[in-house]
C-alpha cells in the first residue's frame, strides 16, 4: 500500500509536467523515483512500525575480599608480618583473580568501608553486619564467592554464622589469622553502674575482672578519681579462667560529668597491660524531681502511678492522703487522685500550685466534684456528667507534645476499659492537646482520656477516668514487663514537669559517646518571633581534660545548624558554642564524654573455628595466611563459579530513529534543489 501511495503521488506530480519539459526524460524519472521514496517511506512510518532488537551482556562473577580492620588481628606475634608481607600478598591475589572475576576489595571493622587500606585501629569487630552489607548490595547480582580474611572475633552483631546461612549459593572462603593460644593476662571485661546519679547519694559499682593463665595469683584493683585512690580491693585467681565481680559503693561528688579510672595491677609474664586500665563516667545530678501525689482516699492507681514514675531514677515520689499538708513549693509536680472532692475542694493547695507554676496532673474519679473541677479555668470541662461509663482508649495519630514508641501506641489499645464520666458534653481549650481518646464499646470517640493543657500560668494534665492500676496489670499480662505502661505515666509525667526552653539560641548534643562515635551537635537560632533564622555564623570551642581548645564552625543545614566534630579520643569535654541573634552575642555551655572502647583488646585469642564452620556451611574452605596460593587454586578451579550472560531485547519505534529522519530530508531536499534549479517548484 505504502508503495502504491508513493507510486500514485510521483506519476501525477511528474507524468506531464510542462515546466520540466525541456530537461531529458531521464532526468525526470530520477526526479520521481526520489519522491516514491519518500513518499512510500513516510506513509510506512506513519504505520508506526516497531524494531525489535537484542544484545547480550557477559558478567563475571564478583569475587569479595575482605581484611579485618581491627585491633584485635595485630595482637597477635605475627602482626608484623600481617602489616605488611601478608597485606601485600592479599592485593597482589586481588590482581591475580581480576580476569576470572569481578574482584571487589573491602575493610571491614565496626563499619565496612571499600578501596580502603586496612590501618588495623578499628574498635569493634562486626563480621555479621558485613556479610548483611555485602548480600544487600550484590543482591540479585552474580555474587561468585566471598574471601574473608580475619581472626574469627567478633564482639559487635550476632553469630556470623547465622548471616553466612542466609547467602545462597555463595561460598565462604576465610584466611584464619591469629593465634588460638590462650595468654597470660588480667583484664576489666566490663563496669557495670547508674549512668545518672545525685550529688551526696551513694550508688553501686561492679566491676567484671578476668583472668586467663593467672591461677594462683594476686592483684590489685584500684578506683581513681583526680589522681587520688579512693577505693581499693585485693582480688586472687584460683582457676586458669577465672571471672571476679567486685561491687564497690562510691558516694557522688561535685556536679556534672565525672570521671574515674579502674585499674588492675599487672602481674609478671602478661601479654599485655593495655587492657589493665578502664574509665567510665557518671553524670552527677544536683537533685531528683520530686513529685507529690495526692488522693482522696486510698486507691490501687495510687500504687501504679508510684511506681511508674519512680522506674526512671530521675523522680521520686511521695503519696499521701489529703488530710496530711505538704509543703508545695518544694515540689516540681502536683498529682491529684479523686480531687478536689465533695469533701474537699483543696482550694488552698491549687491556689500554691497556680502561684507557685508548679504543674497538676488530675484524676478524675467517681469521688471528683465535678462542678467544682469545671470552675478551675484548667483547660477542660466535663459537663452534664451523672453517672459513669466505662472507655478504652486509642492513641491520637496527631499528637506531637512528645514522642512515643509503637508499642505504647498499639498497646492502650488492648488495655483494659477504664471508669469515665458518661458524658457527651467535654470541652477543651484550644490550647489543649489530647494523647488519648476513649474508644466506648466499638466506637472511636473524640472524648479525652488523657490529655495536657498550657496556659500562660502553669501546666495541666488530665486522666479522664480511674482504674488505671488495670493497665499496668494488663501490660504485664501481655508484654512480661511494665515498659508499655511506664513509658505512659513518665513520659506525660517529663513533658508536664520540663520547663520550656525560650531562649533564641540552642544547641543539642548527647552527652556520652564512644570514641569510634562522631561527636555531632545540632544548633537553632531564633528571631524575636521565634522563627528559626540561620542567617548569622554559629561557632564552638571544645575543650578537653588538658585544657586544649579545637575550633569549629557549624554548617547550615535547611533553616537549622549541624556540625560534625568527628571523632575525639576518651576523655571528659566542654564546650562553648557562640552566635548572633537579634543583634546580640548569644552562647550556650556544656560537656559530654568520650569512653574508650576496649573490646578489641579484652580477647586476644583467635577464633578458627567459627571460620571453619563459616566455610563449611557455604561450601568454601578455611585456609591459614601462609596458603594463599592455594585459596587462588581453588578459586580458579571452582567450576560452579562461572559468567552470567544476561540477554536483553529492545522494542522501539522505528520513526524515533534519527537517522530515517535524515534521509527523509535528505531525499525530499534534494528533489526541492533539483527542481528549483531546473525550473520547477
Amino acid at each position: 500500500m505504502c508503495l502504491a501511495l508513493g507510486a500514485i503521488f510521483a506519476f501525477i506530480l511528474y507524468w506531464r509536467d510542462k515546466k520540466l519539459s525541456e530537461i531529458s526524460p531521464l532526468f525526470r524519472k530520477g526526479l520521481a523515483v526520489l519522491r516514491f521514496v519518500s513518499i512510500s517511506l513516510l506513509t510506512f512510518l506513519l504505520l508506526e512500525p516497531l524494531l525489535e532488537s537484542t544484545s547480550k551482556r557477559t558478567e563475571k562473577p564478583i569475587l569479595v575480599i575482605a581484611q579485618d580492620n581491627s585491633e584485635s588481628v595485630v595482637f597477635s606475634r605475627d602482626s608484623a608480618e600481617i602489616k605488611g608481607e601478608f597485606s601485600t600478598q592479599l592485593l597482589a591475589l586481588k590482581d591475580k583473580l581480576s580476569d576470572k572475576f569481578d574482584v571487589k576489595y573491602y575493610t571491614f571493622g565496626n563499619e565496612v568501608k571499600e578501596n580502603n587500606s586496612p590501618d588495623f585501629k578499628a574498635k569493634e569487630t562486626n563480621i555479621s553486619g558485613f556479610v548483611d552489607e555485602i548480600s544487600n548490595r550484590y543482591y540479585n547480582r552474580n555474587l561468585g564467592a566471598i574471601v574473608l580474611s580475619t581472626d574469627g572475633i567478633y564482639n559487635k552483631g550476632s553469630n556470623p554464622l547465622f548471616a553466612v546461612k542466609k547467602l545462597k549459593n555463595t561460598p565462604v572462603y576465610t584466611i584464619a589469622l591469629g593465634d588460638t593460644l590462650e595468654k597470660k593476662d588480667i583484664f576489666i571485661d566490663n563496669i557495670l553502674c547508674n549512668r545518672l546519679v545525685y550529688n551526696g547519694n551513694k550508688f553501686p559499682v561492679e566491676i567484671e575482672i578476668k583472668a586467663e593463665q593467672c591461677a594462683g595469683k594476686k592483684s590489685l584493683v584500684k578506683i581513681i578519681k583526680n589522681g587520688t585512690v579512693i577505693k581499693t580491693r585485693e582480688v586472687s585467681f584460683k582457676n586458669e579462667k577465672s571471672l571476679q565481680v567486685l561491687a564497690f559503693e562510691l558516694e557522688a561528688k561535685g556536679k556534672g560529668i565525672q570521671k574515674y579510672n579502674v585499674s588492675v595491677s599487672p602481674i609478671s609474664g602478661e601479654f599485655t597491660t593495655t587492657n589493665n586500665y578502664r574509665s567510665f563516667f557518671v553524670d552527677v545530678l544536683n537533685s531528683k524531681q520530686k513529685v507529690l501525689l495526692v488522693s482522696n482516699a486510698p486507691h490501687p492507681d495510687i500504687s501504679a502511678i508510684k511506681s511508674a514514675i519512680e522506674s526512671n531514677e530521675n523522680y521520686e515520689t511521695k503519696a499521701v492522703l489529703e488530710s496530711h499538708s505538704e509543703k508545695i513549693k518544694e515540689y516540681n509536680l502536683l498529682i491529684l487522685h479523686n480531687l478536689p472532692s465533695l469533701s474537699n475542694k483543696m482550694r488552698s493547695l491549687l491556689e500554691e500550685a497556680e502561684k507557685s507554676k508548679i504543674p497538676v496532673l488530675f484524676v478524675l474519679g467517681n469521688q471528683t466534684d465535678l462542678a467544682y473541677f469545671n470552675s478551675l479555668k484548667t483547660g477542660l470541662k466535663v459537663l452534664n456528667s451523672k453517672s459513669t461509663t466505662e472507655a478504652q482508649g486509642y492513641v491520637n495519630k496527631n499528637f506531637n507534645l512528645f514522642k512515643t514508641t509503637v508499642n505504647l501506641n498499639s498497646g492502650v489499645s488492648q488495655f483494659s476499659p477504664m471508669q469515665v464520666p458518661f458524658s457527651q458534653n467535654f470541652k477543651l481549650n484550644n490550647s489543649c492537646e489530647v494523647f488519648i481518646y476513649q474508644k466506648i464499646g466499638p466506637a472511636n470517640t473524640k472524648y479525652p482520656l488523657v490529655a495536657f493543657n498550657k496556659s500562660d500560668l502553669s501546666k495541666y494534665g488530665f486522666i479522664v477516668g480511674e482504674g488505671i492500676w488495670k493497665w499496668k496489670f494488663q501490660d504485664y499480662s501481655l508484654n512480661k514487663s511494665n515498659v508499655v505502661f511506664n513509658e505512659l505515666i513518665t513520659q506525660s509525667v517529663q513533658y508536664l514537669v520540663s520547663k520550656e526552653d525560650k531562649s533564641f539560641f540552642r544547641v543539642n548534643s548527647n552527652k556520652k559517646y564512644n570514641e569510634n562515635e562522631a561527636i555531632t551537635f545540632s544548633a537553632e537560632v531564633y528571631n524575636k518571633s521565634y522563627e528559626l533564622d540561620n542567617s548569622s555564623e554559629v561557632k564552638m570551642k571544645i575543650t578537653n581534660e588538658q585544657k586544649e581548645e579545637f575550633s569549629f564552625v557549624f554548617s547550615r543545614s535547611a533553616d537549622k545548624y549541624e556540625l560534625n566534630a568527628g571523632n575525639l579520643p576518651s576523655g571528659n569535654y566542654e564546650y562553648v558554642s557562640q552566635a548572633i541573634a537579634n543583634g546580640k552575642s548569644v552562647s550556650k555551655s556544656g560537656e559530654f564524654s568520650v569512653n574508650e572502647l576496649k573490646l578489641e583488646q579484652n580477647n586476644p585469642v583467635a577464633n578458627h573455628q567459627v571460620l571453619y564452620n563459616m566455610s563449611d556451611v557455604s561450601g568454601g574452605k578455611m585456609f591459614h595466611k601462609n596458603q594463599l596460593d592455594k585459596l587462588e587454586k581453588s578459586l580458579l578451579e571452582k567450576e560452579d563459579i562461572v559468567d552470567v550472560i544476561y540477554q536483553q531485547k529492545d522494542i522501539k519505534d522505528l520513526i524515533n530513529i534519527k537517522a530515517i529522519f535524515f534521509i527523509l530530508l535528505l531525499l525530499l531536499s534534494l528533489e526541492w534543489f533539483l527542481r528549483k534549479r531546473n525550473g520547477g517548484y
